[in-house]
Parts: C-alpha cells; sequence; structure tokens
C-alpha cells in the first residue's frame, strides 16, 4: 500500500492547511504550474499526450486540460486510492499504472513536486523508465522544491505527507539526470516566487528565474 493511500480521501484539506502557510492553494499552483509547461516547453512542441506522473488525486487535471485544450491527458501515481478518486472525477483522461506497462509516447510527462517522494536509490530507475516513454521531440517536466528557501524547507516540515520527504536541490537534480539518466537539460530555473495574492507580478518570474529565490524550480529534461 502507498504511503498515500492513506492520506487521498482527505488530500485537499490537508495541502489547503500546508499551501495556507504561504498564501496560495493547490488550484493556484496547479494553473501556474501548466503555465509553466506552455511557456518552456510547448514552444518547442506539439503537445498532444501528457503524462502526470504522480499525479495524486487529479489536482492538475483541470489546468492541464485549460491550457492544453488538444491535447490527451494520462494519469498514474503508485496510490491506487488516489487514481480511484481521479477516475471518478475525471471520465476523459487515462489511467495507467505506475509501472508504464504502456505503448504510448508522451511529448510531456510531468512531475510536480514528486521527485522528494522517491527515494534517492529509485531516482536513476524512474528516469530511465520515462525517458524511454517520451516521443521523439518530448521532454520531462520536473518541478520541485527549492532547498534554498527557508519558507519551503518550513512548509516541508510542516507537511505530515512530506514526512518521508527526501529534497534534491537543481544542482544535483541536474548532475543526477545528465551524468545517470542520459538526458540532458533543456532549461532551468526557479519558479513560484510570489504568493497568490500577488499573482499579478507571476508575469516577471521569466525573468527572476536565475535567483534562487523561488520557492520551487523547474527543470526541462530531454533525450
Amino acid at each position: 500500500m502507498s504511503d498515500f493511500d492513506r492520506y487521498a480521501l482527505d488530500y485537499e484539506k490537508r495541502m489547503h492547511q500546508t499551501l495556507s502557510i504561504a498564501r496560495t492553494s493547490e488550484e493556484y499552483q496547479a494553473e501556474y504550474k501548466s503555465k509553466l509547461i506552455k511557456r518552456y516547453a510547448f514552444r518547442h512542441r506539439k503537445i498532444s499526450k501528457i503524462l502526470d506522473f504522480g499525479c495524486g488525486i487529479g489536482l492538475s487535471v483541470p489546468s492541464l486540460q485549460k491550457t492544453f485544450p488538444g491535447a490527451k491527458i494520462f494519469l498514474t501515481d503508485t496510490s491506487e486510492v488516489s487514481l480511484n478518486i481521479a477516475r471518478q472525477k475525471f471520465s476523459d483522461v487515462t489511467i495507467l499504472k505506475s509501472e508504464l506497462d504502456t505503448d504510448e509516447k508522451f511529448d510531456v510527462i510531468f512531475l510536480s513536486t514528486v521527485l522528494h517522494h522517491v527515494t534517492a536509490a529509485d531516482r536513476v530507475e524512474i528516469f530511465e523508465r520515462l525517458r524511454s516513454r517520451l516521443s521523439e521531440n518530448g521532454c520531462i517536466f520536473i518541478v520541485e522544491h527549492n532547498t534554498y528557501n527557508p519558507l519551503t524547507l518550513k512548509i516541508v516540515a510542516s507537511c505530515d505527507m512530506d514526512h518521508d520527504a527526501e529534497l534534491i536541490s537543481i544542482r544535483d537534480l541536474k548532475r543526477l539526470l545528465t551524468t545517470e539518466c542520459s538526458l540532458k537539460v533543456a532549461d532551468s530555473g526557479f519558479c513560484s516566487f510570489f504568493p497568490q495574492p500577488l499573482k499579478f507580478l507571476a508575469t516577471i518570474d521569466r525573468v527572476l528565474k536565475p535567483l534562487p529565490l523561488g520557492g520551487q524550480y523547474f527543470i526541462v529534461a530531454v533525450v
């Protein structure tokens, strides 16, 4: 049983309590990250199939569908309870087993704050599996917690769902992707600089992305 089977039924409530520290919401975060994908991945490739790897109960689905209206959305997670909830909420998505035993190839494989729940020993295997499922011009789009941001560290420490978190810095993740996983970093930077009440300032995130001040960071990895 996945640890997240225990959290699935009240996941949204738990996330609301956690994100209130940063004065934001899961809905806003999902919309923000979908726009990040469009900004940094869409310009290089046609996006017709998106895999949300580690989707939880599917909170990213509405924003992905809104941002990429012509794309087919696929979901997978190690938590069967979470997948069952997502299956009931979204009849127009495709649910896959976490082993990715499929012939599908994806233009974007999206990992939204998933990697810190994967032990360091298992990360290479995960990325090797994901790399094999990329389309010809596909990318792995990763969003993770910024290990240099004290507020982010406070939020992670206060979240019981992150009790097993193994955070990884942007520098170490780049090294892992390039030296151990045979991937290339096409783009990267810091993000989530402003809380939801100041979302109108998010348009300048692309200028600030070299600064290690954002709550999270993103990496676009390609073959």
